[in-house]
């Protein structure tokens, strides 16, 4: 674990997890984005709230931070990125990792068994903090297998 300062709120100071952790925390998040800036925008936003979170850029990686380290307490998930795309890492998470909590982010709604919700791109990052505690919940309450 390791501690830094928020670009975006510069007088917070967070706890984030970094992806080379060996074992996950309980209740850590998981950030998959392809787009560098809002990724890290995103995390540090998450991490401010005092969540622990982590990040993948894409689909692929996502997959590999899974089978290390198992699953997390939400994805919050683009939909649309390289080399995997997010429908293609939720058909692969239904397979391996059933029940997990997956928040999409996309441009365009989507109706997909394996999403609790949707987050609108562009979004604000008020509009992620206030949605988040809904979306812990939503996933405290998914049955696991």
């Amino acid at each position: 674990m390791e501690t830094g300062r928020c670009s975006l709120f510069p007088t917070a100071t967070l706890t984030y997890a970094r992806s080379h952790m060996s074992g996950v925390p309980e209740g850590i998040l998981l950030v998959v984005e392809d787009d560098a800036d809002l990724r890290a925008a995103v995390v540090e936003i998450i991490a401010s709230s005092g969540q622990l979170v982590s990040m993948a850029k894409d689909g692929l990686e996502a997959l590999t931070w899974l089978e290390v380290h198992g699953r997390p307490r939400l994805v919050l998930l683009d939909m649309g990125m390289p080399r995997m795309t997010g429908q293609d890492f939720l058909v692969r998470v239904a397979r391996h990792w059933p029940g997990l909590a997956v928040v999409a982010m996309t441009t365009r709604p989507i109706h997909h068994p394996g999403v609790l919700d949707t987050l609108l791109k562009p979004f604000d990052l008020e509009t992620l903090l206030e949605r988040l505690p809904v979306w812990l919940r939503l996933a405290r309450d998914l049955p696991r297998p």
